[in-house]
């Protein structure tokens, strides 16, 4: 008879399969946590990366006070993102300095004057790539500068000016009616002279190259803009001086101020308004300098190149359009009640050469005017007249057309004459050049000095034919040598003053080559004339035309 269990006990359970699950669960388990712990070490590799290890830095920006505003308010979105670079954390400084001035530091090379200028910048924004020439190759750029915003240069003129201007169609190189506002520095001085003179050379969209430049038909163009501006009263300093003088009412003023589009938007002034002058425009393109070399190291020049990176995302660059500029792949802002300018084509910057060169031409413009040219032709100038002919030939070429300009000389071999008329005066048009140029290189030196008799005959020459919409002026040109002629200083003195009429004013400007000599007659007549006399060395000839030119602007 076979055996039950009893009544109390039970089937028991086999332990394998739960050894198993168990197993497997651990598996699991063990598998997300130790997942979970290789994603906590990832995080924290990633949070040690991303602390300032290194400290914190300060990325200096210095910037044009015209885009200061919106430059500033994106350099505190940067800040707020807490950027790290090379295990710095960056902070933003905005400096706002004109920027000629930080050009100019920059290409002179000299200690920073950190008092003046701010903190040497690690990013500098200036008005234009017009104001980059200067620092070619002088190693204090890193990188190619990218425009952040632009906005054209145009000129800012009475709504009746501009109307005029329109009617007549007038471009870069037919501004002659107005008043040019050409203030020395200015970096709007700088683009409209570079958009002139490639009206006036036909550059079309540029550059202007330097032999177009030093050209008789920009330099006359410009010197007559610049000559007209400076005979103001009071010519405004700057551009926003001359902003201010352009809707004063003042009588004598500037008609036509050279300003960026933009600010002139900006200013909502009624009695304002923008004309664009045909021909190519010049931008001012703001563009981000990347600042090379002055102890500037890679954490300085990363965090620069990230910020004008940031400045440029599409986002954060609808702040410059808001303000009125303009933003490339954007649409052109809204200017209120200014018209936007139409733009065809924009003007390439030239060379620092170049721009040297023009810029010397508006600071220091040949004045428009009525001048006999006295050239000693006595033996004594046999080692320098074919230099004097180069000087006042130089100088020649950088006068307005507008001037009136004879050539005389000093008697040669004919005793009784008191002076040659080798040239008479005329306006200086392309003929009149050519004459001047070819008498000049025909002349010899012979006869004696007699520079008392031929220089009262040109003086009186010059009072009786006195043009009152010139500067009246003898320029004599002559050796150190003693005059040997029979008229005395007293009769010299004499004939001047019996010639001078004080309401028909004519100066007498004396070049003398040689340091020897007695020119203490030539200093009195030039002293009561109201001119200058200035002395020069026989062996430089770099003088010899820095004095020709100084006398006849």
């Amino acid at each position: 008879m076979g055996e039950h269990r009893g009544g109390s006990g039970a089937r028991g359970i086999s332990k394998g399969p739960i050894l198993v699950v168990v197993a497997v669960v651990l598996i699991v388990a063990g598998f997300f946590g130790w997942k979970a712990l290789g994603n906590r070490i990832d995080d924290q590799g990633q949070q040690a990366a991303g602390t300032c290890v290194e400290g914190n830095r300060t990325l200096d920006i210095t910037v044009d006070p015209s885009i200061a505003p919106q430059v500033e308010q994106l350099a505190k979105r940067f800040t707020d993102t807490s950027p790290v670079i090379r295990d710095h954390c960056i902070t933003t400084a905005i400096n706002a300095v004109p920027s000629p001035l930080i050009a100019n530091a920059l290409a002179a090379g000299a200690e920073w004057d950190s008092a003046a200028l701010g903190p040497r910048p690690n990013l500098w924004i200036p008005t234009s790539s017009f104001e980059l020439a200067p620092l070619s190759g002088k190693a204090v750029i890193n990188g190619e500068p990218r425009s952040i915003a632009n906005s054209p240069v145009v000129l800012a003129v009475a709504p009746e000016t501009a109307t005029s201007l329109e009617s007549a169609n007038a471009g870069w190189q037919s501004l002659g009616d107005t008043t040019l506002a050409l203030p020395v520095g200015s970096p709007q001085t700088v683009m409209a002279t570079q958009a002139i003179a490639a009206a006036v050379a036909g550059a079309g969209s540029g550059p202007v190259t330097l032999e177009q430049a030093q050209s008789s038909q920009v330099t006359s163009a410009l010197s007559a803009l610049a000559s007209q501006f400076q005979s103001l009263p009071t010519p405004p300093a700057t551009t926003a001086d001359a902003l201010a003088a352009l809707t004063s009412g003042a009588p004598a003023t500037v008609t036509a101020v050279p300003a960026i589009e933009q600010s002139i938007a900006q200013s909502a002034n009624a009695d304002m308004t923008a004309f664009s002058p045909s021909g190519a425009t010049p931008l001012a393109d703001y563009p981000a300098v990347i600042v090379a070399g002055g102890g500037i190291d890679e954490t300085a020049s990363r965090a620069a190149a990230q910020f004008s990176e940031f400045m440029r995302d599409a986002e954060q660059s609808q702040i410059f359009v808001d303000a009125g500029f303009r933003v490339e792949g954007k649409s052109v802002p809204d200017l209120g009640a200014l018209e936007p300018a139409q733009i065809t084509s924009t003007l390439t910057a030239a060379s620092a050469e170049t721009a040297t060169a023009l810029n010397a031409v508006v600071a220091n413009p040949v004045s428009v005017r009525s001048a006999t040219i006295l050239l000693d032709t006595s033996t004594s100038m046999s080692a320098n007249l074919s230099a004097a002919g180069a000087a006042i030939e130089s100088q020649l070429v950088r006068s307005p057309d507008a001037s009136d300009v004879g050539l005389h000389a000093f008697p040669g071999s004919d005793a009784a004459a008191a002076e040659r008329v080798i040239v008479p005066g005329a306006p200086l048009n392309a003929d009149q050049r050519t004459k001047l140029t070819a008498a000049m290189s025909s002349l010899s030196a012979e006869g004696k000095s007699s520079k008392y008799p031929a220089l009262a005959a040109a003086y009186k020459d010059a009072a009786t034919g006195y043009d009152a919409d010139r500067t009246n002026s003898v320029l004599l040109v002559t050796s150190a040598a003693t005059d040997e002629s029979t008229m005395t200083r007293a009769e010299l003195l004499s004939a001047i003053a019996s010639a001078t009429d004080p309401a028909r004013p004519v100066r007498v400007d004396i070049l003398v080559i040689g340091s020897s000599g007695d020119a203490a007659t030539l200093q009195d007549v030039s002293d009561r004339t109201g001119g200058t006399l200035i002395r020069v060395n026989p062996d430089d000839s770099a003088a010899m035309s820095a004095a020709v030119a100084e006398l006849l602007s």
